[in-house]
């Protein structure tokens, strides 16, 4: 079978072809039911999977579509690591547990965010405190949600957008929106002000199949930064800390940190994979994300903004939402060989590389 085969066209066909490999492999799955329904009236779920001795101390982790449609890569990651047979030789003491589509109804729905508008990966903080404060966003609030989509108002909005990175810069963007706000639910990476079912969901994955891990790697498959294909190793743990050093170790020159001015990622509160540090505070957690390129970022965020106007005033029924949908998908899945050449065994490296620090942790 060939790496293509294991990317699915959507989210339906991606979870059966999961649910699918796990059967091949004999398997045992486990659903998170979700409430809603995708487009076509399909049930919802993330869907976890645990391969290796159950009392397993090392485990790597493996997170899917965490950004929905984003999940078009990481599914393709998770069903190639079943069907290419990679899970048939893990290291003495270690386990995999795939964590599939933790943002179902992003990935359905063909949109980054879930249900409620919420960026997930902006959502896993302590609500116990005092919510982080972005008040960079006012300045660029009302250009990323027009009332209106067009061409001519793509136009406005593409030069609005640019002349506002040219005084602040790259960075001063990303801190400005990338980096999510908590103020403005129609808004772009709008982080939620309180845990959303996602969040729960992890809260009740984690304790199911972790407590007796020692060691832990936590890999999030992400899409939609950096160039075309290329796979960027992000990890958030603070600068001269274990995790980061066991990280570079691992995984070598790819890693970068946001903390230390290395990604082109702002520094970001409330990621899903460091969540894990929060939940297994007895274990060592090493987390990281693959990032990997697609369109150039101008793209990107094009697409972004008109699909907060679909959710928001559209229908994503219509002529223009099914382009805007498609634009969408574009710019979070390359579906080309070349794309896919390039992402896929990268991945497979990552996973084996994984494995290996985890088994000499």
């Amino acid at each position: 079978m060939s790496h293509h085969d294991h990317f699915s066209p959507d989210y339906s066909s991606a979870r059966a072809n999961f649910r699918a490999a796990c059967a091949e492999a004999g398997v045992e799955i486990v659903s998170w039911p979700h409430a809603l329904r995708g487009p076509r009236g399909e049930n919802l779920a993330t869907d976890t999977a645990w391969i290796g001795p159950a009392d397993a101390s090392r485990v790597l982790v493996t997170c899917s579509a965490t950004h929905g449609v984003e999940g078009h890569y990481g599914s393709a990651c998770q069903v190639g690591f079943l069907r290419d047979g990679h899970w048939r030789t893990l290291p003495r003491g270690t386990a995999v547990l795939l964590i599939h589509a933790t943002n179902p109804y992003g990935f359905a729905w063909t949109r980054r965010v879930n249900e409620d508008n919420i960026d997930i990966n902006r959502n896993f903080i302590d609500f116990g405190r005092p919510l982080p404060e972005n008040g960079l966003y006012l300045d660029v609030a009302d250009v990323l949600a027009p009332p209106e989509w067009n061409a001519d108002v793509e136009a406005r909005t593409r030069e609005a957008v640019a002349r506002y990175i040219a005084r602040v810069g790259a960075a001063g963007f990303g801190k400005a929106v990338v980096a999510g706000q908590r103020t403005h639910p129609n808004g772009l990476f709008f982080g939620g002000t309180s845990p959303c079912w996602s969040n729960r969901t992890i809260g009740e994955i984690v304790p199911h199949y972790l407590e007796q891990a020692s060691h832990v790697c936590v890999i999030d498959f992400h899409t939609g930064l950096g160039p075309f294909g290329y796979s960027e190793m992000i990890c958030r743990h603070p600068p001269g800390s274990v995790p980061l050093a066991l990280a570079r170790r691992w995984f070598g020159d790819a890693v970068t940190s946001p903390a230390a001015g290395e990604s082109a990622s702002p520094v970001i509160e409330g990621n899903l994979r460091m969540a894990f540090v929060r939940l297994l505070p007895e274990a060592t957690v090493v987390a990281a994300a693959i990032e990997v390129g697609t369109l150039p970022g101008e793209e990107v965020n094009m697409a972004l903004i008109a699909d907060n106007w679909l959710h928001i005033h559209g229908d994503p029924k219509s002529e223009q939402g099914r382009a805007i949908k498609q634009r969408v998908r574009d710019a979070f899945y390359c579906d080309r060989d070349d794309w896919r050449d390039a992402c896929y065994p990268r991945a497979v490296e990552i996973q084996h590389q994984a494995l290996a620090g985890l088994a000499a942790a």
